[in-house]
C-alpha cells in the first residue's frame, strides 16, 4: 500500500494543481482539472502514491489508488487530436 498522496487541487489562482502531500510547492499547475488528473494519475503510479481529487471548494471528491490502476495510454484520433 502506498504510503503517500499526491492531491489535484484548485489553485486560488486560477486553474488546477498537482501537490504531493507534504511539499512546499505544487508538483505543476494546469489550466483544466481533467488535464491535472490524467497528470497526477501518471506521476501517482509512477512514485506508487494514492491519488486524492478534490472539487472547486475543496472537499474531496474521490481518492484512487493509482499505483495499482496504470493510467490509460492516449488514443490518437483520425484527426491528429490528442
Amino acid at each position: 500500500m502506498p504510503s503517500s498522496t499526491h492531491h489535484v487541487i484548485p489553485n486560488p489562482e486560477g486553474g488546477w494543481s498537482v501537490h504531493r502531500h507534504g511539499a512546499q510547492r505544487a508538483s505543476r499547475h494546469f489550466a483544466t482539472k481533467k488535464a491535472a488528473e490524467a497528470y497526477g494519475r501518471r506521476v501517482s503510479f509512477n512514485q506508487q502514491t494514492v491519488l486524492i481529487i478534490h472539487h472547486e471548494d475543496g472537499s474531496r471528491t474521490a481518492s484512487d489508488d493509482a499505483a495499482s490502476d496504470p493510467p490509460k495510454a492516449r488514443r490518437k484520433t483520425s484527426n491528429g487530436d490528442r
